[in-house]
């Protein structure tokens, strides 16, 4: 019985990976539709997460006053808010962009 053949060896020794390239041939509609689902995949991934809703308690702590006081402006129509029902919704981001526009200062 003979040894199998020896595989061919680069340099170090380590074995030589310069086979051809492999090609494989797809039907256009294939092709289309594996490029449009990576570019949704894509998309999806550099898509910043939604900034989630913060309650009355967080905006008063992330501004750094009573619950009272934001009570008080969101009554004004003062304060950048969203309602769900009876709930008061925030962004952290909108209620910056608010104070640096100077929406926290009194009349």
């Amino acid at each position: 019985m003979s040894a199998p053949p020896a595989r061919a060896r680069g340099p170090l020794g380590a074995p030589d990976h310069t086979s051809p390239p492999l090609a494989l041939e797809l039907p256009p509609e294939l092709l289309e539709h594996l490029a449009e689902r990576a570019a949704t995949i894509v998309a999806e991934r550099l898509e910043p997460a939604a900034e989630p809703w913060i309650g009355v308690e967080q905006a008063a702590e992330h501004l750094a006053c009573p619950r009272s006081r934001i009570y008080a402006l969101a009554s004004a129509g003062r304060v950048p808010l969203e309602r769900d029902g009876s709930r008061l919704l925030f962004r952290r981001s909108r209620l910056d962009e608010w104070v640096r526009a100077g929406g926290a200062t009194r009349p």
